[in-house]
């Protein structure tokens, strides 16, 4: 990631701009740029997405007002970067903005200008009248594969409303998931979080009110990734804050200050851009880091299971396998199953045992669960607090007592061995495992499938898997999906592969992408396949960068996903036929698949999940805030570039859940965090480039055997 400044002159339509980084003594270094490259000085500019967004001053068109727009690159090696490359180009009608309506306001000219702000992956118009402040958010979609063909704000993503308290007199700049609100002498601020899925995109209440010390109306106010720098357009000295939204003095810290130089601090604007890293080794990367990633790791693959916790699958990993592990960011023992661990049943324990003794025969069905346990979140609170006193609510440690009373069964106590499930086992042992990865949150499949593609839950606690709210669901403005992010920086180097049809339509895509971004879309034909398709493309080595797994959802037999009340053999065949095509195909040393669980389903881990960041400030339902995790869930890597028998956990204060994945993938395809907007759950979660610590490509790739039983019965 690179940062640039541009800075303009209301005067004239001369640019410069400067590469900025903070930790070198001069922060500014002017890019050498052509001295006849000029950017129109009336025309307003902003960042959205991955490009750049330029428009004009409303002309006579018709009966109405006709506002040009740009959406073109940003290009810094160009000797006139402000030419970039136009991906879309033409003019929007008042009518789009004000509709019906001749003003919002009490400014006779208000149509002359068209008051857009960008939020990262969408635009917000305001317009700021003396009794009230109107609002609507747009969309954003670049539609890169079709330039000039499409409008890159296409549609209200929420309607047209009014903020009850941001009106005439107030500036809102968007930083990541927030909006700073200035105000009144230019001192006094309030921090909202920003929602796209809310009808009130800046969520109410506000994080945080307060004043701003040492700032006024003088100050020029420029979002710089995460950070904030101040500046007075004529005055030489600029200051970069630390911006911390969730703590007491949010612009506590003050990290850089200096003199700007001399063509800055005459200019009249600044505007930060920050570019996305290029996958190009760069030096010599060292194993263990993001560097290191990029220079291995060409495709990633990733394939969630279902309802399944750490305990009760790969709970005796190393019950027998006595090889030193190689343990990344802490070297405390593996943390597995023990017959020592149990819940009550009245004043019956009921012990951690292994099912049929661990055994595979043709004799009984791989199947240890008599009926798929339930796995609310009113169920996952009862689970994990048996004492309810002071419980959830008293934020006490979750004792994991409850699962035997909650379920009336003991089979939530059952395991299954490395011997029963070699292949996922297997897997483990001869790559990674994390024995510190948690679901998101104690709840079901699609607010945890949510959280690994979304960064939260959406605020919802249930599940919408059939009926009409299904159907209907594309219809609903909702938190973007990573593949919505990917795209709004010109990423479609990815791939959606379902295995089977949910209620007539390709699960993932449908509930977490559809109608979020038209030209995907349009698109999406050539975006989503089939698992068949995936092993192909695997095999010939013309996978995309990014592979989305899903399995066959439950079913009374035949399902892949490894979901309680079935045999678990099909899941293992499937398992073992993906990694088959990975490692046969010419890709193989290039390409890590991941293999996780949405949610423990239920079913018994003995660790206590801890407490977390909300993902976004004020998400909260029937009394839960979405700040605890839920239980421990596998989660294997499996690529050459990684040690046998690793055991990877975070090293740090916050352990490995959901969310850990999509950070990792998006810091590896190289996209600022500042750019994400998913949440505070997203920002926060560690990320797992450290698994890759081999020099050398393995040359040993195992070949496993899928188990048996009953209903696929072993050859006699």
């Amino acid at each position: 990631m690179a940062t640039y400044l541009v800075s303009r002159s209301d005067s004239n339509s001369n640019y410069q701009v400067w590469s900025f980084d903070p930790s070198q003594r001069d922060a500014f270094t002017q890019v050498p740029i052509s001295k006849s490259a000029s950017f129109d000085s009336g025309l307003n500019l902003a960042p959205i997405g991955g490009y750049l967004l330029s428009w004009g001053a409303g002309q006579p068109a018709g009966k109405g007002t006709a506002f040009p727009y740009r959406l073109f690159e940003f290009d810094p090696s160009s000797q006139d970067p402000l030419a970039g490359n136009t991906v879309q180009q033409g003019s929007w009608s008042s009518g789009k903005f004000w509709g019906y309506r001749g003003h919002y306001s009490s400014n006779p000219n208000e149509q002359k200008e068209l008051p857009l702000i960008s939020m990262g992956n969408f635009m917000l118009f305001f317009v700021a009248g003396e009794g009230r402040g109107t609002y609507m958010l747009y969309n954003f979609d670049p539609n890169f594969v079709n330039p000039m063909s499409s409008d890159p704000l296409p549609s209200t993503y929420t309607p047209q409303g009014g903020f009850p308290s941001i009106e005439a007199g107030h500036e809102l700049i968007c930083v990541n998931n927030y909006v700073i609100d200035r105000y009144g002498d230019g001192s006094d601020v309030r921090i909202w979080s920003f929602d796209p899925q809310n009808t009130v995109p800046l969520s109410i209440p506000e994080v945080w009110c307060g004043n701003w010390d040492g700032i006024d109306s003088r100050h020029q106010i420029v979002p710089v990734g995460e950070k904030i720098l101040t500046w007075i357009p004529g005055k030489p000295t600029f200051h970069l804050w630390e911006f911390q939204p969730g703590s007491d003095q949010p612009f506590r810290k003050v990290i850089n200050r200096g003199t700007l130089p001399d063509a800055i601090k005459d200019s009249s604007s600044l505007l930060a851009v920050l570019t996305k890293t290029q996958n190009v080794t760069v030096g010599d990367p060292q194993p263990g880091t993001i560097e290191y990633m990029r220079s291995k790791i060409k495709h990633v693959v990733y394939y969630t299971l279902e309802s399944r916790s750490f305990d009760n699958v790969c709970g005796w990993l190393y019950e027998k396998d006595k090889s030193p592990i190689n343990f990344i960011g802490s070297n405390r023992p593996f943390d597995g199953a023990s017959t020592k661990y149990f819940n009550k049943d009245g004043s019956k324990k009921i012990y951690q045992s292994k099912f049929q003794n661990g055994q595979l025969s043709n004799d009984w069905d791989l199947s240890d669960q008599r009926q798929d346990p339930f796995h609310d979140n009113s169920d996952g609170l009862h689970q994990m607090f048996y004492d309810k006193r002071p419980g959830y609510a008293g934020r006490a440690k979750p004792d994991m007592g409850g699962f035997v009373k909650n379920n009336s069964t003991d089979d939530v106590m059952l395991t299954l061995t490395p011997e029963q499930l070699p292949v996922l086992n297997g897997l483990a042992a001869n790559y990674a495992i994390s024995d510190e990865w948690f679901c998101s949150v104690p709840g079901g499949t699609d607010i945890n499938r949510a959280f690994a593609v979304t960064g939260s839950g959406m605020n919802r606690l249930d599940t919408w898997e059939g009926g009409s709210i299904y159907a209907n669901w594309p219809q609903y403005p909702r938190r973007q999906s990573l593949w919505k992010l990917l795209w709004n920086n010109g990423i479609k180097d990815w791939s959606i592969y379902n295995s089977i049809a949910w209620a007539d339509n390709p699960f993932t895509y449908h509930l977490y992408l559809e109608g979020q971004s038209p030209s995907i879309d349009q698109s999406a034909m050539k975006l989503i396949g089939g698992i068949e398709s995936f092993k192909i493309q695997a095999n010939y080595g013309t996978l995309p960068s990014f592979s989305f797994l899903e399995p066959v959802w439950i079913a009374p037999s035949g399902t892949s996903s490894y979901h309680p009340g079935a045999s678990l053999v099909p899941g293992e065949i499937t398992l073992n036929e993906i990694y088959e095509a990975i490692k046969n195909g010419p890709n193989w040393e290039s390409t890590l698949l991941v293999i996780t669980f949405s949610k423990n389903g239920g079913i018994y881990d003995h660790v206590a999940p801890p407490y977390g960041a909300k993902p976004w400030p004020n998400d909260q339902r029937d009394g839960f805030g979405f700040d605890l995790l839920g239980p421990r869930v596998p989660a294997i890597m499996v690529s050459p570039w990684i040690k046998k028998n690793t055991v990877i956990r975070s090293g740090g204060s916050i352990p490995f859940d959901s969310t850990s994945f999509a950070a990792t993938l998006l810091n590896w395809f190289g996209i600022p965090k500042s750019r994400w907007g998913l949440g505070d759950r997203m920002d926060q979660t560690p990320t797992f480039e450290s698994v890759f610590q081999e020099t050398v490509a393995r040359a040993d790739a195992p070949t496993l055997t899928v188990p048996y039983d009953k209903g696929f019965p072993k050859a006699q």
